[in-house]
């Protein structure tokens, strides 16, 4: 399949609406205006316009889906085969979307869902659920073993940096359009549950040195021979702003 278009889509394969654009002037400006506004418009900033349009996952995608589903996992990448991976949502072109700027162009943006159950005898699979169940605390790890057992889909949302999340209700719309089509099909896309992959980092930022009083005890604290204390506060936030909205329908 090739370029998307589906029945009752009525919103456009587009970025943002652009912002406005001011006429251009007709006053002819003087010798003195141009040698002026030579000077000023190096470095000025400039409006590109870009329109992006979806598609069905190609096998021509292969490599840059897989630096995306490298970009899910993070650092811990490498502790999976994310070219099997990569494979197996190519596979399934009836589900999932890429969004380019034109068919033979790589993707921007990624998002499909994977049956962890149809799928799990592949071994990157089971990665991915002794990676889980590693990750959560062991007092949570019997009610998380309990959800993989059932018909779980796993959901692997990516995209680049700067990537407008307009394009993100779009995307999940028409998944949710295929696997309703894959579930007339008869496809065991009929999921208990929809795991989602939810890329986060973590600021550190130092507290007490903001005003004259603490940077006063911290001078003392250095006079007496002990450092001075700096307390942090960490802040984890997500990477998708829409997974901040995900978070407040999940039960886990």
């Amino acid at each position: 399949m090739g370029h998307k278009r589906k029945q009752g889509d009525t919103e456009p394969a587009a970025s943002p609406e652009p912002p406005h654009k001011e006429e251009p002037s007709t006053h002819e400006p003087s010798d003195n205006e141009s040698d002026a506004g030579s000077d000023t418009s190096v470095g000025s900033n400039e409006i590109v316009e870009v329109d992006f349009e979806f598609f069905d996952p190609k096998e021509q995608d292969y490599h840059a889906i897989k630096r995306l589903l490298m970009g899910v996992f993070g650092d811990d990448s490498e502790d999976f085969d994310i070219g099997s991976l990569a494979d197996l949502c190519l596979a399934q072109t009836a589900i999932g979307s890429t969004v380019k700027m034109d068919e033979t162009g790589d993707p921007y943006a990624f998002l499909t869902v994977l049956g962890m159950q149809e799928h799990g005898q592949k071994e990157v699979v089971g990665q991915i659920r002794q990676y889980l169940l590693k990750k959560v605390p062991g007092s949570e790890k019997p009610r998380l073993e309990k959800i993989l057992a059932a018909n779980v889909g796993l959901v692997l949302n990516e995209r680049i940096i700067n990537m407008p999340p307009q394009i993100v209700p779009p995307m999940f719309r028409m998944l949710m359009e295929e696997l309703g089509w894959a579930k007339e099909d008869g496809k065991p896309v009929d999921f208990d549950y929809y795991l989602v992959m939810a890329p986060m980092y973590r600021e550190t930022e130092a507290e007490g040195l903001d005003n004259d009083d603490d940077e006063d005890e911290d001078k003392e604290e250095q006079g007496r021979g002990r450092r001075p204390k700096k307390s942090k506060l960490e802040l984890d936030a997500y990477v998708h702003a829409e997974d901040e909205f995900i978070e407040e329908f999940a039960c886990f």
